[in-house]
């Protein structure tokens, strides 16, 4: 009786289209800070961290998401950025704590709302290496934040 419950609830997902990695883990990482950043190279970029609780500036405690994005800035309402293994858009990583991150091998991040000193809103698609997915809605307010680059 179990096995064919769980062939049942299996069989959901698949015709659904649910990725059962995405429901095993964590709650949704829907909170979060944004924030000016640098670019690998100095450059400008803005820096969003996602966490499963509602934060304040510069105290994000537990795992969180790190998202940076330096290509395609400033960034606008509307946008869509893509980053993966050919593309130098920006990245995503999960992170359990600070220095304990996972690289997501691609994603995809929307912004349907994004406003420079007040904070961004949308949703994110990331991949991650043995076929995890994360999916869900953010909501980020804009944090000040000293950063000088080049």
């Amino acid at each position: 009786m179990r096995c064919r419950v769980l062939v049942t609830v299996l069989t959901i997902f698949a015709v659904w289209g649910i990725n059962a990695s995405v429901i095993a883990s964590e709650p949704p990482f829907s909170y979060g800070l944004v924030q000016n950043s640098c670019a690998p190279w100095d450059g400008p970029a803005i820096d969003i961290r996602l966490t499963t609780e509602p934060v304040q500036c510069q105290r994000v405690n537990g795992s969180y998401l790190n998202i940076g994005v330096w290509r395609g800035l400033p960034i606008r309402s509307g946008q869509i950025v893509k980053f993966g293994a050919a593309l130098d858009a920006g990245f995503a990583s999960l992170c359990r704590k600070v220095g304990d991150c996972e690289r997501a091998e691609s994603g995809t991040i929307v912004f349907e709302r994004f406003q420079d000193g007040s904070g961004a809103s949308g949703r994110y698609e990331l991949h991650f290496k043995g076929g995890k997915d994360m999916n869900a809605v953010f909501d980020a307010k804009w944090c000040e934040s000293h950063s000088i680059c080049r």
